[in-house]
Formats: C-alpha cells, structure tokens, sequence
C-alpha cells in the first residue's frame, strides 16, 4: 500500500502515527482509500477552516445536493470524514443535523447517478471480443481477453488490474479458474475462484502466447509499436479501454463496471435469483443486482405472469 494512498487521512489535525496509519492502509483496499481520499480533499476544500463538527458535515451535505451529485457521492464524504475522524481520534461528527441531511439528500436525490451506466450483457460482450480482435493485434488479443475475462468472472477495474498468470487456472476441459485474492468487499482476503468458460479461456492463452507472458501480470500496459512491458495494467486505464471498446459498438455510457453490471442483467434475463447473482458477482448484500435487475424483474412480475400471460 503506498504512503501516499494511507497519507489520505492526513488532512485532519492531530494525525495518528506511521504504525497505525499502516494498519489503517491494510484494513481497507487500495481503490476505497482512493476514494476516501478524493472525498476528504473536496471536503478540505470546502470547509476552509470551519470545525469537523455535526453542523460542519450536514452543510456540506446540502452544497453536494445543490451540486447535484447523487446520494451515494454523500454517503461516500460521510464514511471518509468519520473514518478520519476516529482515527485522529476526534470527536465523531456524524449527528443529528448531519443524519437528517442525509435522509433528505437520500430521498430527494433519488434516481441521481442511477442508470448512467450502460450495462453490456455477455452477447454484446462477445461481439465486442470479435470487434476488437479481429485486427489481430497483440494490444487488441489482451483487450479482447480482458474484456472476457471480465465478463464471465463479473470482475471489478481495480480486480482485473491485479490478476497475475498464477491467478489463472486452465483445466482440463477447456475451462477455466481465476483466483481474485482480494476485493473491495473481501478484507479479509480470503479469496475467491470463478469460473472462465472455454472462449474466454481461449483467447487468455492467446494473448499470453502472442506477448510472451508466463509470469507476473496477465494484463500488462503496452508501448508504441505493440511493445509488451513487465507493468500491469492500473485500474483507471482498464476503465479507459473498456470505454474505448465499447465505441466499436456505439455502446453509450459505458464504464468501467459495465461489463459488471451486464453480466449481472443477463444473469437476471436467464433466470438466476438475486442469491445467485449477488454470490457470483461477490456482493455482500442483494441491493446492487436488484438494481441491475430492475427492468427485467419488472417483467417477470406476478401482474406480468399472472395477468398478462407474459
């Protein structure tokens, strides 16, 4: 973990010392401190000397709303600020004022940030493979990989960023194993192993095979001249070339999570319960693919069954 990643909570006076500031780094994973720490720099910025104080936090709850970011950009500088404040061991600033704010921000700002992602669903992820691989080159073999691999083990940026060639098993049936060691919402690191289906297992080999890579990072940044180099991929340049991909398709919206979200809809559109879809897509509660899932819930309803024969 980089110090300048745990130095994130540093803003607040009366900083913790560099052995705890390591303990906080290692109980959190790198893409939440991240977050965290662009949180708190906006709500530094903001403040401009005023108390970390109830009063302080549920103002800045109203200047995010009148912004028009959406609840969760609230929720997130809330979790950022009280975590700060716990570990320069300040008095909690989350209260009475700070909570009502946010139940209003919560119900007023509904539908905010909701549905500006497009979701791309496994037919169009596998179009997108054969679009994007059919120049044969090796920066375009890793991104077909990549953009499958994702696909079929619902992988987060900050998941597919980390993948080295030993998370990766190919078995005997033409399948396959990814082993992702750590998540946003396992600490703990306790792991978990997904399953790779024989074309995405495929085109994994073929681009280990064109780039020469059998060690360290799967997916690896390249130069100029379709150069393999030894640094894997960062997050934000997977969101990059997921965006990027998604235009070959004129996919609008598409971010980072969207081979996420889709996998998590065409789960829905076949039938999986939201049990099944939150256990594959490691989500620790049935919140998120409810949401994905929505639209087609909605048409598989009792009234869409029952009423209308649907």
């Amino acid at each position: 973990m980089s110090n300048e990643l745990i130095r994130a909570f540093a803003s607040l006076p009366d900083g913790p010392a560099d052995d705890l500031l390591e303990l906080i780094g290692h109980s959190m994973s790198e893409n939440t401190l991240r977050n965290y720490r662009s949180a708190l720099r906006r709500f530094e910025a903001w403040r401009a000397g005023r108390p970390v104080a109830d009063e302080t936090l549920a103002a800045y709850l109203g200047h995010l709303y009148a912004e028009g970011r959406s609840p969760a950009v609230g929720r997130l500088a809330i979790a950022a600020v009280r975590r700060a404040a716990k570990h320069r061991r300040l008095d909690d600033p989350f209260g009475p004022l700070s909570d009502e704010a946010m139940r209003g921000y919560a119900r007023a700002g509904t539908g905010r940030g909701r549905g500006q992602m497009a979701g791309i669903g496994w037919e169009r992820a596998d179009a997108l493979c054969l679009t994007v691989e059919r120049s044969g080159k090796t920066i375009d073999l890793r991104d077909s990989a990549m953009v499958a691999v994702m696909s079929d083990a619902l992988l987060r940026i900050s998941e597919i960023a980390a993948l080295t060639v030993d998370d990766v098993e190919f078995r005997e049936d033409s399948s396959g194993l990814v082993h992702v060691r750590r998540s946003k919402t396992d600490q703990e690191a306790e792991g978990a192993m997904l399953y790779l289906g024989p074309a995405t297992v495929d085109r994994v080999k073929r681009w280990m095979e064109t780039a020469g890579v059998d060690s360290g990072p799967l997916f690896r940044r390249m130069r100029r001249g379709d150069t393999v180099t030894d640094d894997p991929l960062t997050p934000q340049s997977v969101r990059e070339i997921v965006k990027q991909a998604a235009r070959f398709l004129d996919i609008e919206g598409a971010g980072g999570h969207s081979l996420r979200i889709g996998s998590a809809q065409s789960l829905a559109e076949r039938g999986a319960s939201l049990v099944e879809m939150q256990h594959a897509g490691r989500w620790t509660s049935p919140r998120m693919p409810a949401l994905y899932s929505r639209r087609t819930a909605a048409a598989k309803s009792a009234v869409a069954r029952l009423r209308h024969g649907a």
